[in-house]
């Protein structure tokens, strides 16, 4: 089952229905807050405020949570770094079939793939004063494989700016 990730912004109008964010590419994302909808002569107009603090917020999430990374949530985080699937395939030493088979979730074990992408994720969008600390915890980890701490709060703030997750198990419908 997939975990629906809802997000809202602190102090912000509840949208009576949660509004689903399909534009991320994952499907469990919904709005709370922080959208408008308005209706034009072409059809729904959606607007969302602070669309990169949204991203950084999900793709935080998705560093964060304990689960192995799906495919799906692996093209956010390249995508979200801006790289090309060659790109991240040179940095993680793989070639670039490999990123798009773990893309396509042809590959669902990604073994090292998956604390990887979490790290270079990581070292792509903290500051610099944080990357240091991040960068010495996942060295000097034994295994080398446990990247999923919780970030410093304030760092993570910085980052996300006004957004906020708040994880509800999906309604089987």
């Amino acid at each position: 089952m997939t975990r629906r990730i809802e997000l809202s912004i602190a102090g912000a109008n509840t949208l009576a229905k949660p509004f689903r964010y399909t534009a991320s590419g994952l499907d469990n994302i919904y709005l709370r807050s922080g959208v408008a909808i308005e209706k034009t002569p072409y059809g729904p107009m959606v607007t969302i405020d602070d669309l990169d603090g949204l991203h950084h917020a999900i793709g935080l999430h998705i560093v964060e949570q304990q689960r192995p990374v799906t495919g799906a949530e692996f093209r956010f985080l390249r995508k979200q770094m801006g790289l090309t699937q060659r790109e991240l395939a040179r940095l993680m030493s793989v070639t670039d079939q490999t990123v798009a088979n773990y893309e396509k979730g042809k590959t669902t074990d990604l073994g090292p793939a998956d604390p990887l992408i979490r790290l270079i994720y990581l070292v792509h969008v903290l500051p610099d004063e944080t990357r240091a600390g991040l960068l010495k915890a996942a060295t000097s980890d034994a295994a080398g494989m446990k990247l999923r701490a919780r970030l410093p709060a304030m760092p993570k703030r910085k980052l996300v700016q006004r957004w906020r997750v708040g994880d509800l198990k999906a309604a089987a419908a």
